[in-house]
């Protein structure tokens, strides 16, 4: 039976849910009903009355219009020691577990088990998971165990459970902020950019309602330095104590690095991210401070920011339905561009307003693509958007297809027998490394590139850990393959991940032919550098860029012609003269080009009223919208969109819509 509908927010909903939560869960033994941060958290005595339960458990969900996860009180819990040994005397002969494979969450009271046999080990029906929850009171996940290991997301869960207390205290603190009252509702909804407009880097966004402020998105510019580099947070619309909260698109430095800064300066609240985009943004985030070390600059956050900003990340999963602040509610969805990477989707208002921000996307059309894919597209299909904010990286560039490129870059490799020389080929660690190393895989374990070694370095080999960490978010001939037939595409016998110094002078002083694959992908700093310096006055080898490159960055100069370069040297800087031949494959990029844009554009259900144009050159974000100003009706709109490409710190109102902007459209 449903009681009565109750309000969405404030001390009134509070009430009002614990009664329902009371009746509902009436025999549960309830201890305690927190708030923490999205969800409603009910701590029960009675194991066994969640498991009998589960059809009365979401009908109170979808009642509340919430987020609710019934769990044991911590006091009825079995030992992590007596937990272990009780799980490890259920593991069937055949599956390989280990007391090492058995991590604990002492925060949502969740014990994950790695297992080389998943399926095996939950048992028909799960019915593992069913005798943990009432033998020991936690609740039971099961993973596979991937075929690379990961010291990041061990160093995530050990931090976790460390913090737990932290954790718990920050969640119920964000908890009372999204929960509160409404003070004067949704006025308006306008955005602010703080950066990424009329430009790539430093990706944020303001979305103010009047009631809450969000930021969507925190990135560093990989071209610039100092404050240059970093968004417009003195701007004065932006004040971290009415902040309510971060969404962060995905784990590349220029969506992501500028969020300890926030930290630092006294920010609180939550930030939301899909679960490898946490485990890739800590990777990155310690990657920066070190190379900002290494480089002689100090780096404008330290691990303790990082740390305070862990204990207040809170994942979500594609398509869940999360409330951010009193009048936001929010979706992530696939983006395509890389591990994680997600299109954020805002709900406005409890019904008011729907708004659709891309970030980065990668689109592409499934039935007829010929390119060897590690992810699959993006999605295209929502209940509503009213606005979109949408990348223009590429909008006036089509770079050539992906299997296209694909061939261009084994016809390069298949050269190297002949002139003996190597390929430097520097990547994005996340991303473009594991796309870039997937493809010469394949080419090799099909014999259709000699049997060179290929040398990968930087933090590429800790990343693609974590890809196969997430293997159901990789396309679907690669998610089989490793899900079923446990292959692992990122390994091989002449693929050699450079762990040591002794390596990296091998795959510099080896006098065959070699490919190598390293970071970073504008050559801003780390063990490209070192490798180009050996290899650049060499005629016979080459460098191969497969991504975009920044303008100002050393890549985009070499890129344009440049040929004589100053590089750091130790505590010294030398000039290097670039003889090696300099090739630019573009069919890789991780961004959507020009025509897959277009493609997203036509395909997107519903078509919404506003398209604001970011994350681009000023030309390139002009060309896209003259184009779509001509062929909206062929992209499918009904009635012309409106089109705005704002520059940073401009203000746009999107709800209520301007009445001048209407008749200019009109």
């Amino acid at each position: 039976m449903v009681g009565e509908e109750v309000p969405e927010y404030g001390r009134e909903f509070r009430i009002r849910a614990i009664q329902e939560i009371t009746r509902f869960l009436e025999g549960a033994d309830i201890s305690n009903i927190e708030f923490e941060g999205p969800e409603i958290a009910v701590y029960v005595r009675n194991p066994r009355f969640i498991l009998e339960n589960e059809e009365k458990i979401k009908e109170l969900a979808k009642l509340l219009r919430k987020r609710v996860v019934v769990r044991t009180d911590p006091r009825v819990r079995k030992s992590k020691e007596a937990t272990i040994e009780y799980i490890l005397s259920h593991v069937p002969s055949d599956v390989n577990v280990s007391p090492e494979d058995i991590q604990f969450d002492d925060v949502i009271g969740e014990v994950r088990v790695l297992a080389d046999k998943p399926g095996k080990l939950m048992g028909k029906g799960a019915a593992l998971r069913y005798q943990v929850l009432a033998e020991t009171g936690w609740r039971l996940e099961v993973y596979r165990k991937p075929p690379m290991a990961s010291r990041v997301l061990n160093s995530i869960l050990r931090h976790l459970a460390v913090a737990s207390p932290e954790r718990r205290k920050a969640l119920r603190e964000i908890g009372d902020r999204i929960y509160r009252d409404i003070t004067v509702g949704t006025r308006y909804i306008r955005i602010i950019g703080l950066g990424s407009f009329c430009e790539v880097g430093r990706s944020a966004i303001l979305v103010d309602t009047g009631e809450s402020r969000v930021l969507l998105d925190a990135g560093i510019s990989p071209s610039a330095s100092g404050v240059e580099a970093l968004p417009y947070f003195n701007t004065p619309e932006f004040r971290l104590e009415d902040l309510d909260a971060v969404i962060i698109s995905h784990a590349h430095v220029d969506h992501m690095a500028a969020v300890p800064i926030l930290y630092k300066y006294g920010y609180r609240g939550p930030v939301f991210i899909t679960p490898p985009t946490r485990d890739l943004m800590l990777l990155m985030l310690t990657d920066f401070i070190e190379l900002s070390k290494g480089e002689g600059r100090e780096p404008p956050f330290t691990m303790k920011e990082v740390a305070l900003m862990m204990t207040r990340v809170i994942p979500v999963n594609y398509n869940v339905v999360v409330d951010v602040a009193p009048d936001i509610k929010l979706t992530f969805v696939n983006a395509g561009h890389i591990l994680g990477s997600a299109l954020v989707h805002l709900h406005i208002g409890q019904g008011l307003f729907n708004l659709l921000y891309t970030s980065d996307l990668k689109y592409y059309r499934i039935k007829g693509d010929r390119g060897t894919r590690l992810l699959p597209p993006a999605v295209e299909e929502f209940h509503r958007v009213e606005a979109l904010i949408i990348e223009g990286t590429y909008g006036s560039k089509e770079p050539q297809p992906r299997d296209k490129a694909e061939a261009d870059l084994i016809t390069l490799v298949n050269k190297l027998n002949e002139t003996k020389g190597k390929i430097l080929i520097p990547v994005m660690a996340v991303g473009r490394g594991q796309d870039i190393l997937y493809v010469l895989n394949n080419a090799l374990k099909e014999g259709r590139i000699p049997e060179v070694p290929i040398y990968v370095d930087g933090m590429i080999y800790e990343v693609t850990a974590l890809y196969t960490e997430y293997p159901e978010l990789l396309a679907k001939p690669v998610r089989d393959a490793m899900l079923y037939q446990g292959e692992n595409p990122f390994v091989g016998p002449n693929i050699v991940y450079v762990n040591d110094e002794s390596k990296r002078q091998e795959a510099i002083n080896d006098r065959g032919p070699a490919v190598i694959i390293s970071t970073s992908g504008m050559m801003t700093g780390g063990p490209i550098l070192e490798y180009f310096k050996h290899l650049a006055e060499d005629e016979r080898n080459i460098l191969a860029f497969v991504s975009y490159q920044a303008p100002g960055t050393l890549a985009r100069r070499l890129a344009d012609g440049e040929r004589e370069v100053e590089v750091r040297d130790d505590s010294t800087v030398r000039k290097v003269k670039v003889k090696m031949n300099i090739v630019s494959i573009e069919g890789f990029t991780g961004h959507s080009t020009r025509s897959e844009l277009l493609q997203f554009l036509k395909y997107l259900k519903p078509k919404p009223r506003t398209i604001v144009f970011n994350h681009g050159e000023p030309s390139a974000l002009l060309s896209l919208a003259q184009t779509v100003k001509e062929s909206w009706d062929k992209l499918g709109f009904e009635t012309p969109p409106e089109l705005l490409i704002p520059e940073n710190l401009e203000s746009i109102r999107l709800y209520p819509r301007s009445k001048i902007r209407v008749m200019l459209y009109s």
